[in-house]
């Protein structure tokens, strides 16, 4: 068992037991109120505490993987349960339950979720009983073979989450009704025992989006939602004694952030699992990075980038120790209406050539094919810190994350002192030697850089000013400072001859500098953080 869940799991014991001792003379109302009390006390300080080795120890940092249920009998069972590299998470997360619209949980693939999350069926269950998209019956299945048994054999702990990108429909009319509130919340509940979970992930994409039946009611309904689960856990917890975990799945655009009410909703959850990637896809005009670390050269959003984004959040009043950095392990690919290149015109469409099964998002597995293909040239970003490939053959262009680029976000994670990492997916990494051993290259390379945080010199620590876009079509440029100390920031605009037109302080983190009434033509900005060097950027206004 994982040292901070065994900690956690021996810890909770002892409390419970002192608490059976302490309170079992009083009468039933105020027993059941005061060990909710010492268990959200327990729960608050202890967690943090075993996690992080205790008062003047190093942080311990989580790494939590999602595991995409439709995508289990991929690759000739693979990455079934049962060989799944468990030693590598603390937390796997099962994607998805699909919420209802009268807020009841049913199953998206139930043949495939109810063998899963039950175990193997047994000879007497029904004939149609794999078709119904309940939750399923226990005593149609083989005990001691779910996927939470294999977790929990390995001291991983085992969620699953309601929603995703295709099942958030119906969040909206749920959320704002407090009967399908309770309902969601009981039928949470429920999934927990039912499956052996450790707790509930919520994924609703997205909070007030109107592509997603959304309305600015949104933001106060998902506090009124997330507090309903929470009670239902809590109560869950007393009962079974073992505690439950509730964390949120978030997109990190600045509007879906944007849309949370964070001070009421942080206390609420354990962890924030922050989608940092699809920032850039072959949606767009022009090719660019799909998770990149810090805001490219010609990045065309303020805020799409995994620091701009937990920079956000931390505005937010959010503890950076329940923030946990999203990372890809697939990629995008593009193709190019002329010679690939980052940032250049692209056709609006994927390589499904190259990619004939996930164009959209083929997996690092299938894009690992391409890094020693003479067919592909490999290149390195130097501000955004995150590698592409180019081909040399076809009019193909395909960003992704390997070893380097996610050694490098998980020492931003240890940098920053967040919770830990997330993964979408787990599934896309594994690869097979020749001799039949699964390799993990990606979570290998988390795990190492996690464990040797306090000895590796952090390249990130040294403050840094960025200026994008260098070209611009809106008439905005957007300045970005890292830096994990607080600042000002002094940016000046000068023309062509290096005369001043504009100079602004400022001393947050991002800054939009307005140059719509400047005629088109090249210009220059100054940055100063503190008293170091001032860099210098041109920029072009078309």
């Amino acid at each position: 068992m994982k040292p901070c869940v065994s900690a956690l799991r021996a810890k909770e014991a002892v409390v419970d037991k002192l608490l059976s001792k302490y309170i079992s003379s009083a009468p039933e109302p105020f027993s059941i109120s005061m060990r909710q009390f010492y268990r959200c006390l327990f729960w608050c300080f202890g967690l943090a505490s075993a996690c992080t080795g205790g008062h003047g120890q190093a942080p311990r940092y989580l790494i939590t993987g999602y595991y995409p249920s439709w995508r289990a009998g991929d690759r000739n069972g693979l990455v079934m349960p049962p060989g799944l590299a468990y030693k590598q998470y603390d937390v796997v997360i099962y994607a998805f339950l699909n919420v209802e619209a009268d807020g009841a949980l049913s199953l998206i693939h139930p043949q495939q979720d109810k063998v899963l999350l039950l175990g193997p069926l047994l000879a007497h269950a029904p004939a149609d009983y794999g078709k119904s998209k309940d939750l399923g019956n226990p005593a149609y299945h083989q005990v001691g073979q779910r996927f939470a048994d294999y977790a929990h054999r390995h001291g991983v702990r085992f969620t699953v989450s309601v929603g995703g990108w295709a099942h958030s429909e119906h969040f909206s009319s749920v959320a704002a009704d407090p009967l399908k509130r309770a309902r969601f919340a009981a039928a949470c509940a429920r999934a927990v025992e039912l499956y052996h979970l450790d707790g509930i992930d919520i994924d609703w994409e997205y909070p007030a989006d109107p592509a997603r039946n959304g309305s600015p009611a949104d933001r106060d309904n998902f506090t009124a939602l997330l507090g309903e689960v929470r009670g239902a856990l809590d109560d869950l917890s007393v009962r079974l004694h073992r505690s439950l975990l509730l964390t949120i799945a978030c997109g990190a655009a600045p509007k879906h952030l944007a849309a949370i009410n964070w001070p009421q909703v942080y206390p609420l959850v354990n962890a924030i699992n922050l989608m940092t990637y699809s920032f850039y896809g072959q949606w767009d005009a022009v090719s660019n990075h799909n998770a990149p670390l810090f805001p490219s050269a010609n990045a065309t959003q303020a805020g799409y980038s995994c620091a701009e984004a937990v920079q956000a959040l931390l505005d937010y009043g959010v503890p950076p120790t329940k923030i946990n950095l999203g990372l890809a392990f697939y990629g995008r690919s593009y193709l190019t209406e002329g010679p690939p290149a980052l940032h250049v015109r692209t056709l609006g469409r994927p390589d499904s050539e190259r990619f004939p099964r996930r164009g959209n998002t083929p997996p690092y597995y299938e894009i690992a094919r391409y890094l020693t293909n003479s067919a592909y040239a490999y290149y390195w970003d130097d501000t955004a810190q995150v590698p592409y490939l180019i081909s040399n053959a076809y009019a193909s262009f395909i960003s992704f994350d390997d070893e380097r680029s996610i050694a490098l976000k998980a020492q931003y994670i240890c940098l920053r002192k967040l919770g830990g990492a997330v993964i979408w997916d787990i599934i896309g990494e594994y690869q097979s030697t020749r001799d039949n051993r699964l390799t993990t290259p990606l979570t290998n390379t988390i795990r190492r850089v996690f464990a040797e945080a306090q000895r590796v010199q952090n390249p990130l620590k040294h403050p840094r000013v960025y200026v994008f876009p260098n070209t611009m079509y809106s008439g905005f440029v957007h300045l970005f400072v890292h830096s994990p100390t607080a600042g000002r920031t002094e940016a000046t605009v000068l023309d062509g001859e290096g005369k001043t037109l504009h100079k602004v302080l400022f001393s947050t983190a991002g800054h939009t500098i307005d140059m719509r009434a400047l005629p088109s033509g090249t210009y220059r900005i100054r940055a100063r953080f503190n008293d170091l060097p001032a860099v210098e950027t041109q920029v072009v206004k078309k």
